[in-house]
């Protein structure tokens, strides 16, 4: 077992703990409601991919979205966490894709 001593007080871990999970619970509040303007954009792409005949998948555009969002993190050391959590919100609008499609075909 690896135990650290800190130099804070025990009293003030629990208080920036806190103020930390506080911190997160926002970001998370924001970070939803950005999702689901996403997921609201998602469903025009589907309609534009519908017109136009175009398949869900787009390999090039899932590649350039990953490293364009890779490069806009500032902290390189989290960068291939961040392209992992696109790759994660890529995948699931693909299946929000398929679900709005199947959707569509068992309703016409």
């Amino acid at each position: 077992m690896n135990v650290t001593k800190s130099t804070e007080s025990t009293s003030e871990q629990p208080k920036m703990l806190t103020v930390a999970r506080q911190r997160i619970n926002t970001l998370d509040q924001q970070i939803v409601g950005l999702l689901a303007q996403r997921f609201d954009a998602v469903t025009m792409v589907n309609e534009a991919k519908r017109t136009a005949n175009l398949p869900v998948m787009d390999h090039g555009r899932e590649d350039q979205v990953l490293d364009r969002v890779a490069q806009l993190d500032p902290n390189p050391a989290t960068r291939k966490y961040m392209r992992d959590i696109y790759q994660h919100i890529m995948r699931n609008s693909r299946e929000y894709q398929d679900d709005l499609t199947a959707a569509r075909d068992t309703t016409h």
